[in-house]
């Protein structure tokens, strides 16, 4: 990061450049940043009455992030903008100046909002006017990121990067003087937000892709091949029956919105329930509830189960929506193990992937092929059982042959 040049920079305004630096060094969130910023502007004699400020970011829930500062309350807003359709945007961001701003690559617009030469051409204008503001001045700063899915936002709007907005209740509104030190200043707060914001995005993207502690146990240096720790979990496995008939004869687009709307009854339930998904196998899943301690072995084996339900519930839910409207049903079957397991990087040297492996995540997989022959849609081995309790409501479903396995092994399931 440039230092900026503090001989043509008013000494009040020094500090704010300074600390700006230091906390775009120093990880600081954009919540910390925007709050601070806006403060320490004020001490410095730059007379803020609300501000805005709007960053894009990578996520696979969302397009971007707001926040919203007011002299009196401090963050007053902090709203999470989604993915939408062109043709589905919000009629409050259709009509603001800022949408404007970023569909017509507008880097800079002021209104005064009193006096004669006052201009009210956005109903938010009139807002503030009301609320006896007297100035508004806004700027948009590039990132230089460009996001390849057509339908992200770089398809509707020139730049990708934050866009701000400056409000005063100061009598004639901002002197030339507080403009000149605000895009002096907010320039620095672009720099330090886009820090804040790349750090975000990894965490938010490889937690989309690997899972939470997963993502956390990389992205803090567990990163070479073979790092790995052994940990007892309880594994879920599972894996929707007839899938691979319904593939072929449903066309690609149609099949995958099938098996999203699937996973989504598994994922939530899990989440719920402290586990993580680790990863999809086509049209199944991997996913583990670690017994580390922090809970103990009964609550989680009792948490994975519970999960276990409220999926198969889900997804009877979601089949009988799909019979109503005609459409193509799937059976989901769950299988539960608990166990030793290897967690950590496994793959070549440059292409790695963090998981579980080991024999207790084997027989999971394969207790859920036992599924369709038992004719049910939860199996659990007796270690599991065990570990959840004798009061649980499972069934002993008789002792059987796993493939692989030297030994029978009694498994347990749901009463019918």
């Amino acid at each position: 990061m440039m230092i900026p040049n503090t001989d043509t920079m008013p000494a009040s305004d020094v500090p704010v450049a300074m600390w700006l630096i230091n906390a775009g060094l120093d990880d600081a969130s954009p919540e910390a940043l925007i709050t601070d910023f806006c403060a320490r502007s004020v001490e410095a004699g730059i007379p803020l009455q609300r501000v805005f400020v709007g960053m894009a970011t990578l996520h696979p829930l969302l397009r971007a992030r707001g926040y919203t500062w007011t002299r009196d309350g401090g963050l007053v807003g902090n709203d999470a903008m989604p993915h939408r359709d062109p043709n589905d945007e919000p009629e409050a961001w259709v009509a603001s100046p800022l949408r404007h701003m970023l569909s017509n690559n507008v880097p800079e617009m002021r209104r005064l909002l009193v006096g004669d030469k006052a201009v009210h051409d956005f109903q938010v204008l009139r807002e503030f006017t009301e609320q006896g503001l007297s100035d508004w001045f806004a700027m948009a700063h590039s990132f230089g990121w460009t996001f390849e899915d057509s339908r992200h936002i770089t398809d509707r709007y020139a730049g990708i990067g934050m866009i701000s907005s400056f409000t005063t209740a100061q009598a004639g509104g901002f002197t030339d003087d507080q403009l000149m030190r605000l895009r002096r200043l907010v320039r620095l707060l672009a720099l330090a937000v886009k820090a804040a914001m790349l750090t975000q995005m990894s965490r938010d993207l490889t937690a989309a892709y690997i899972g939470g502690d997963a993502a956390h146990r990389v992205l803090n240096g567990v990163i070479r091949r073979g790092q790995a720790e052994r940990i007892e979990a309880v594994i879920l496995y599972a894996d929707l029956r007839g899938f691979t008939a319904l593939a072929d004869r449903l066309a690609i687009e149609p099949l995958v919105e099938t098996l999203n709307a699937y996973f989504d009854c598994l994922g939530p339930a899990i989440e719920d329930g402290g586990g993580q998904v680790l990863k999809f196998l086509g049209d199944g899943l991997l996913a583990s509830f670690q017994l580390d301690g922090r809970r103990a072995g009964r609550e989680v084996g009792r948490a994975a189960l519970k999960a276990a339900k409220a999926a198969l519930d889900a997804v009877a839910a979601l089949n009988a929506e799909r019979a109503a409207a005609s459409l193509p049903v799937l059976a989901l079957d769950i299988a539960l193990h608990e166990g030793l397991v290897m967690y950590g990087n496994v793959g070549t040297g440059a292409r790695l992937d963090f998981t579980l492996i080991g024999p207790t995540v084997n027989e999971a997989a394969r207790l859920e092929n036992l599924c369709g022959a038992l004719d049910c849609n939860l199996v659990v081995s007796e270690s599991f059982a065990r570990l959840a309790g004798s009061d649980t409501g499972l069934v002993s479903l008789g002792r059987h042959t796993l493939r692989g396995v030297a030994e029978m092994r009694e498994v347990f399931g749901l009463p019918k």
